[in-house]
C-alpha cells in the first residue's frame, strides 16, 4: 500500500517516542481534538501566546509527555534535554497538558495568532518550572520585536554535522523516486540525540515500509523521521533511504529537501533536489574528454594550398607541433630535413592521450530549442556554441576546439552551460565541468651518438631523445645527414615505429601490398611500408601512409613539408585505445549509459569517471527515462 492520505491528527506525546495515540472523535470536520482536554477547566491554566508559522521551545524542563487538543491549532514535539517545543499551525487556541515526571498535568493554553496580534506577555518562567530531577536553569529565550515579548524561535547553532540528498528512479520500479540522504559527523565534536526528517512534498506518497531501518512516518505531518541517536566525531556517508511516488499519475514536478537536528534543537537542511515525473526537454549533458589541450595562435600560413594540408597544418601549429621556416610561410613543397621530421614526430608523440578539442554531448527527451555556451571561472560567457537552435529528441554532438573568435581560450577551468525549452516552455538546464591544460613542450635531453651532431645544434636533444626510443637511426658510417631531405620510405619507417609496429613490419617483410612500383623499395623498408600503407591506421579508418592517385609509392622522393605534416596528423589520431575522462549532469529520473558503462551521479546530478575509449569505434550512448510512462 502506499501512504498518501492524510490520517487523523493525534493527540499524545511521549518523551522519547515519535509515536501519537489515537482520540476517540472529531469535534469539529477536519479538526480531531482530544475530548478530555476540551472539556477540562481552563480557568487556572497558564497562557502561552505563540505567533503563526513559528517553532518555539517551551519554558518547562523535564517534561515527560505532553497531550495536546487540536493538532492543527499547536503542533508539540520534543527538543531533546526534556524540552518541548511548540508549532504554531493554526490561528486559535487550543489546551495542552504538560507531564513533569508527576501525575498532575500542567495545564496550558495554546493562543496561536498572526505576530501583528499578540499583544499578551508570556508568562514569567518561575522556580516552580523546574522538575525536581532538573537543576538548572528553565531554558528560555525572550526575543524583543517591537511587540510585547513571545517565545523566540529555536535559533540554529553551529553544528558540525554535514547532510546531502540525492534522489534517482527507484530500482524495477520507475515511478517512484529513491531519495538517499547522506550524514556525517566530520568535526571533532560529537553530536548527541540527532533526529533526521524528510518532509513529504503535498504532490507525493510515501511508499510503505521503503524508508532504512528506523524509519517512522507520520500520516499527520507527512514527515519520515529517524531517531540516529549520537553521531560520533568523524562519522562521514552514513545514509538513509526512502521511497515517494506521485499522489495521481500524471506529471509532476516536486522539491525535497532533508534537515538533521540534535538533541538542543539545532539543526542543518540538506542541499534542494527537484524531481520531475514526467521526461525533461534535457534529459543529460557531457563532456568527453573533460581534458584537451590549449591551443596557440601562430601567424596565418598563407602559402599553404588545399584544404586537407591547411588543415593538417593549422592545427599542429596550434598544437605546437610545426611552425613555419619564417613568420607567415611554411614553405610546403619545399622538401623535409631529417631534423625536422624527427622533431615533427617528436613533438606529435608527445602529445599522448591529450586531445586538442572536445566533444559536447547532450540528449533531449523531446523536440526544443537549445542554447549551449562556455562560461569562464567569473560566471563570464567566452563563446556561445549553440544559440536558439531547435533539434528534435535524441543525442546530439557540439565539437570545440578551444577557439574562442579569432585566438583560443587560454589554460585553465570552465564551465558548459546547456538548457532546452520544448514546446509548452518548459526549461531545463545543466552544467559541467571543462578544463584547458597547458601545451608541455617536449624538453629534449642529451647528445646522440651521431657524428655529425654537434651540441650547440637545435636539434641535438631532440635526435638524442629519438635515438633512445628507438625510432631513429643513423647510416653506416655513424652519421644522421640532419640537414639532407628525408625520403618517403624514411619517413615511414620512422612513423612505423613511433607507433610501436616494429616487430610486425619485420614479420611483414615479404607480403605485396600492391604498389605498382613495389619492386623500388628497398628490401630492409618493405615491412615498414607494408604495415604502414594497410594495418596502422587513424581513427577514421585510413592508412597512415599511402601511395599516390597512380598507385606508386615513390619510395625515394623527397618528402614535402606539407605532407609530412599531414603523417604526423595521423600519427596523433591514429586507432588506439585511450583512457579519457568525461564529466557531466544527468536529470534525476535519467539512466545514463556511456560506452557500455553505467553511469552514477552524486547528490547534485553530476558525474565523472575516466573510460577506455578506441578512437576508431564512436561513443556510444544510451539514455533512458524511467518517468517516460
Amino acid at each position: 500500500m502506499h501512504i498518501h492520505s492524510k490520517a487523523a491528527a493525534l493527540g499524545l506525546l511521549v518523551a522519547g517516542s515519535t509515536l501519537w495515540g489515537s482520540v476517540a472523535h472529531a469535534q469539529k470536520a477536519g479538526t480531531i481534538k482530544n475530548p478530555r482536554l476540551a472539556a477540562a477547566p481552563a480557568a487556572n491554566a497558564e497562557v502561552v501566546h505563540v505567533q503563526r508559522g513559528s517553532k518555539v521551545t517551551l519554558p518547562y524542563l523535564g517534561v515527560t509527555r505532553i497531550i495536546t487538543e487540536d493538532e492543527e491549532v499547536a503542533r508539540a514535539s520534543f527538543a531533546g534535554g526534556g524540552r518541548a517545543t511548540l508549532e504554531g499551525v493554526g490561528t486559535g487556541d487550543t489546551t495542552i497538558e504538560i507531564y513533569q515526571g508527576t501525575e498532575t498535568p500542567r495545564l496550558v493554553t495554546v493562543s496561536v495568532q498572526e505576530v501583528s496580534a499578540i499583544t499578551k506577555p508570556l508568562p514569567a518562567a518561575t522556580t516552580t518550572d523546574v522538575a525536581p530531577a532538573f537543576n538548572q536553569p528553565a531554558p528560555i529565550t525572550i526575543a524583543s520585536t517591537g511587540l510585547n515579548p513571545i517565545i523566540a524561535p529555536i535559533a540554529p547553532s553551529r553544528l558540525p554535522l554535514t547532510l546531502s540528498l540525492g534522489v534517482a528512479p527507484a530500482p524495477a520500479a520507475p515511478t517512484q523516486a529513491l531519495f538517499t540522504i547522506t550524514y556525517g559527523n566530520p568535526g571533532t565534536t560529537p553530536v548527541a540525540n540527532a533526529v533526521v526528517h524528510y518532509s513529504l512534498d503535498n504532490t507525493v506518497s510515501y511508499v510503505t515500509d521503503s524508508g532504512s531501518p528506523g524509519a517512522h512516518y507520520d500520516a499527520a505531518t507527512r514527515e519520515v523521521t529517524w531517531n540516529v541517536g549520537a553521531v560520533p566525531a568523524g562519522t562521514v556517508g552514513q545514509k538513509l533511504t526512502l521511497r515517494v511516488e506521485p499522489i495521481e499519475r500524471r506529471a509532476a514536478a516536486f522539491d525535497s529537501y532533508a534537515k538533521i537536528e540534535d538533541g538542543q534543537g539545532s539543526e542543518v537542511v540538506s542541499n534542494q533536489v527537484r524531481y520531475s515525473t514526467a521526461t525533461t526537454p534535457l534529459l543529460t549533458v557531457f563532456a568527453l574528454p573533460d581534458r584537451f589541450l590549449a591551443g596557440k595562435l601562430g601567424p596565418v600560413l598563407v602559402d599553404v594550398k588545399g584544404i586537407e594540408f591547411q588543415s593538417a597544418v593549422d592545427r599542429l601549429q596550434s598544437m605546437g607541433v610545426v611552425s613555419g621556416r619564417q613568420p607567415g610561410y611554411f614553405y610546403p613543397e619545399q622538401s623535409t630535413q631529417r631534423a625536422e621530421y624527427a622533431v615533427m614526430t617528436l613533438n606529435g608523440l608527445n602529445l599522448r592521450d591529450l586531445r586538442d578539442i572536445t566533444q559536447l554531448k547532450f540528449v533531449l527527451g523531446r523536440r526544443s530549442t537549445v542554447d549551449l555556451a562556455i562560461l569562464n571561472e567569473s560566471g563570464k560567457n567566452v563563446v556561445t556554441l549553440v544559440k536558439s537552435t531547435i533539434f528534435d529528441p535524441g543525442e546530439h554532438t557540439c565539437v570545440w576546439n578551444g577557439r574562442v573568435g579569432g585566438s583560443f581560450a587560454t589554460p585553465g577551468r570552465y564551465t558548459y552551460v546547456c538548457s532546452a525549452r520544448d514546446t509548452t516552455n518548459q526549461v531545463t538546464t545543466l552544467k559541467g565541468n571543462l578544463t584547458i591544460v597547458s601545451q608541455s613542450p617536449l624538453e629534449p635531453k642529451g647528445m646522440p651518438t651521431f657524428a655529425d651532431v654537434k651540441a650547440t645544434d637545435w636539434y641535438a636533444g631532440y635526435l638524442a631523445v629519438g635515438e633512445r626510443q628507438g625510432l631513429l637511426y643513423g647510416y653506416s658510417d655513424k652519421t644522421f645527414k640532419p640537414m639532407n631531405s628525408i625520403s618517403r620510405v624514411e619517413a615511414t619507417a620512422i612513423v612505423v615505429r613511433a607507433l610501436g609496429l616494429e616487430d610486425l613490419a619485420k614479420q611483414w617483410s615479404d607480403k605485396d601490398v600492391g604498389f605498382l612500383d613495389y619492386q623500388n623499395i628497398e628490401p630492409w623498408a618493405r615491412g615498414y611500408v607494408n604495415v604502414a600503407s594497410s594495418v596502422a591506421k587513424t581513427a577514421q579508418g585510413r592508412p597512415i601512409m599511402r601511395g599516390r592517385p597512380s598507385n606508386f609509392f615513390e619510395p625515394n622522393r623527397d618528402l614535402r613539408r606539407d605532407e609530412a605534416a599531414l603523417i604526423v596528423q595521423r600519427l596523433i589520431d591514429r586507432e588506439q585505445t585511450r583512457r579519457i575522462s568525461v564529466s557531466g549532469a544527468m536529470v534525476p529520473g535519467t539512466t545514463v549509459t556511456i560506452n557500455s558503462r553505467a553511469v552514477e551521479a552524486d547528490d547534485q546530478g553530476q558525474f565523472a569517471f575516466s573510460v577506455e575509449s578506441n578512437t576508431s569505434q564512436p561513443t556510444t550512448v544510451a539514455v533512458i527515462d524511467a518517468r517516460d510512462r
